[in-house]
């Protein structure tokens, strides 16, 4: 073999450069638009800066109309705009308008009450305790009251904050007035959206998460030994089932759907793709433990054949996907799978460039064609989003005091969530204004904040704690930056002004990727207001810090103290409601076997996705709550047996649809795994005793019996009895102690 002259290396050589710096651009342009599913955090951090910035030029012209100070109804209308933006997102105009009506009543009674009350210091201080519990409270009457008791919680704080005179009660007023109605023009008009554009954004974020995800199957392949590529697999997974979900909430929109398509093909088509890389990843994670065994050559090709699947290039894709799907006696079981799976892609891709997605309804025969037309009027998302993002895990932990049937009626284990935390948010605000007139007289509100925010984006005690720390961290990074911040943009108002509406757009913009990233934005935004008012002091800062800390340690205490909600029971809860999902799509799938079609698979296999969603999140919670006895190895293992549960079920569902396949058999066997992951579900913990753990393993002998013995019948039920097989053996992996 020659070596390449000096001529011939200075071509090779740029054309390498040339094409890594290709595949880097393409790399991170993957990463950022597979971060930021639908534009969601962009759009977000635009919506609050717009907001913000015009709701301060309209109140500036109201206020000097008037002849009144502008300040008031300046930071008043700022305050609104900002909470409103980012917190109301509805569907149609006309739900987005109702809620809105309630905004400017809201906020106008806690400013009312906050003037009324700050005359006389023990009324402000319990009228605040009270306010406090009931912005809690209300919550429990869904988003729309999540707004409305912040609204007023913020407007009370407002009152604190500016001690206005009661004469400026009517001015305040009509400044909410003004914000409310001319937040609400801009939400119905620019800050609209277009939900099909924001579903094709969605779209492109999953195939850019799935190109990820190929990536990382490369890198298991060449660290087949490491642990970090296997991990990282496993993340991208998880990602590109959280964007799958996103879209499904999506689709309550009618109109976030493509031309000529329904939102159920494009729902199977989320789905289809989520099975295709399940199927790839185990595939090659099964390829990677056998490497040394694959024939001299073949790795090269399942390499380039992932290259070529993930970068796009389509055709050779195909060529090598018919390369490595020949049959020989050197063809390994996970090489054939690997190979469907990326046929299966690359179907799945064209489908969507096409504009022609598979339909389920096509595969019910007895089903009238107008009928399948008329199908998507019943369509209904099995996720509800909140302000455009999928919901945290409140419900799960509701679902810890929904059993109180044996409780006595005065127990205090038959308050529901909402009113614990509304209890925990009011003591803590109790003792964070003892504590905080303790540092300071005047400023003791930022601890009552600090102790009152804990308790909002946090359902059990371990997410308390993670937020309460990150606040504190946020809050002392941000002092450093708002003092140096400070000193550079003294004298000069422009300069403040854009370093005001940077630190609004970055604080939402990272909102979702780090709250106290957040929190430090947040706190250079402080700086500069007060930069601004002239009333800046690096002491001001540093109190800022001390009242947050104690703040921020009052909520935890009394999270972890006054009726908690445990960050491991909650874990459970999460596990027990995949499971009884997991069971309730068993069973969906046995009564299509007996050629009972009258429950949709595809959204059972989506709630079953949004049960593992948070079972993944809880169990990080537990993972990284710094907990004693926490076995991360083991939680690691336990998710990875739940995800496989989940994929397995989620491709049995969509085989037993498109298939049309009965079969009795089949269908007892589906019920019989039901019961046992109901039975699994009832659990207080996992590992499971041994009892139920021999009933679970004769439950999968039998399974596999039945499989062996369909196995050679050419009933058409060989994918169908795989994967319930593949089931039955997840669940004896989850039941072994």
């Amino acid at each position: 073999m020659h070596s390449p002259t000096a001529a011939g290396w200075s071509r090779v050589l740029p054309q390498l450069g040339a094409g890594r710096l290709r595949t880097g651009l393409r790399d991170a342009r993957d990463r950022l638009v597979a971060s930021d599913p639908g534009l969601g955090r962009l759009r977000q951090a635009l919506r609050a800066v717009l907001a913000v910035g015009t709701t301060v030029l309209v109140e500036s012209v109201y206020a000097r109309a008037l002849g009144l100070p502008v300040t008031m109804a300046v930071l008043l209308g700022a305050i609104v705009a900002m909470l409103v933006s980012t917190l109301v997102s509805e569907p149609s105009r006309t739900a987005t308008l109702g809620t809105m009506a309630g905004v400017p009543v809201a906020a106008s009674v806690g400013v009312t009450l906050g003037v009324v009350t700050s005359t006389r210091h023990v009324l402000g201080l319990v009228t605040f305790v009270v306010v406090s519990f009931v912005a809690v409270w209300v919550r429990r009457f869904g988003p729309r009251w999540f707004t409305y008791g912040f609204l007023t919680w913020q407007g009370f704080f407002f009152a604190l904050f500016l001690h206005p005179p009661p004469t400026a009660l009517p001015f305040l007023l009509s400044a909410v007035v003004v914000a409310a109605a001319w937040v609400a023009l801009l939400l119905v008009t620019v800050l609209r959206g277009n939900p099909r554009v924001r579903l094709r954004r969605t779209v492109e974020a999953l195939r850019a998460r799935a190109r990820a995800g190929i990536a990382a199957m490369i890198d298991v392949l060449d660290e087949p030994e490491a642990a970090g590529p296997q991990r990282r697999l496993r993340t991208q997974l998880v990602q590109l089932s959280e964007i799958a979900l996103l879209m499904d909430g999506q689709l309550a929109d009618p109109r976030a759907v493509p031309a000529g398509l329904r939102r159920g093909q494009v729902r199977r088509w989320a789905v289809d793709i989520e099975i295709a890389m399940d199927e790839a990843a185990a595939a090659v994670v099964d390829l990677a433990r056998h490497k040394d065994q694959l024939p001299a050559g073949q790795l090269s090709e399942i390499v380039r054949l992932l290259q070529s699947l993930g970068w796009g290039a389509g055709e050779q894709a195909r060529h090598r996907v018919d390369t490595l799907g020949l049959p020989g006696p050197s063809q390994v079981p996970a090489l054939r799978r690997l190979t469907w799976a990326a046929s299966d892609l690359l179907r799945l891709v064209e489908q969507w460039d096409t504009g022609l997605l598979d339909d389920p309804t096509t595969t019910r025969a007895d089903e009238d064609p107008l009928d399948a037309a008329d199908g998507d009027a019943d369509f209904e998302p099995v996720v509800t989003l909140f302000a455009g993002n999928l919901p945290g895990s409140a419900a799960v932990a509701s679902n810890l005091f929904e059993d109180t049937g044996d409780r006595a009626r005065w127990s205090f284990a038959r308050l529901e969530l909402t009113t614990r935390q509304a209890v925990q948010a009011a003591l803590a605000a109790a003792l964070a204004i003892l504590v905080g007139e303790l540092i300071s007289a005047q400023r003791y509100y930022w601890a009552v904040i600090a102790a009152f925010i804990a308790f909002t984006g946090a359902s059990n005690a371990g997410e308390t704690f993670r937020r309460s720390i990150a606040r504190v961290a946020g809050t002392m990074a941000g002092l450093v930056g708002a003092i140096a911040l400070a000193h550079v943009t003294t004298g000069h108002p422009i300069a403040v002004l854009t370093a005001l509406f940077a630190c609004i757009f970055l604080a939402f913009y990272v909102q979702r990727l780090s709250y106290a990233a957040m929190i430090f934005f947040i706190t250079l935004l402080l700086g500069q207001m007060y930069t601004l008012l002239n009333t800046f002091t690096d002491a001001v800062l540093v109190l800022r810090l001390e009242e947050t800390a104690a703040g921020a340690a009052i909520g935890v205490a009394v999270s972890i103290l006054v009726l908690p909600t445990g960050t491991r029971a909650t874990a459970r809860a999460a596990r027990s409601g995949f499971l009884v999902q997991l069971a309730d799509l068993l069973d969906g799938c046995a009564d299509h076997l007996r050629a009972d079609r009258s429950s949709d698979l595809l959204a059972q296999a989506v709630a079953l996705d949004a049960w593992g969603r948070q079972v993944v999140n809880t169990y990080r919670a537990v993972a990284r709550g710094g907990l004693v006895g926490v076995d991360r190895g083991r939680l690691r293992h336990r998710l990875s047996v739940l995800g496989a549960c989940g994929g397995h079920a989620r491709a049995l569902a969509v085989v037993v649809t498109e298939s049309a396949i009965a079969s009795p058999a089949l269908a007892t066997a589906c019920c019989d795994l039901a019961a046992q992951a109901r039975s699994l579900a009832e659990l207080g913990a996992l590992p499971a005793p041994s009892e139920l753990g021999a009933a679970v393993a004769e439950a999968r002998e039998r399974v596999t019996t039945l499989v062996a013995a369909l196995a050679d019948e050419s009933s058409g039920t060989g994918p169908a009895s795989i994967e319930i097989g593949r089931v039955a053996d997840a669940l004896t992996l989850l039941a072994t102690p």
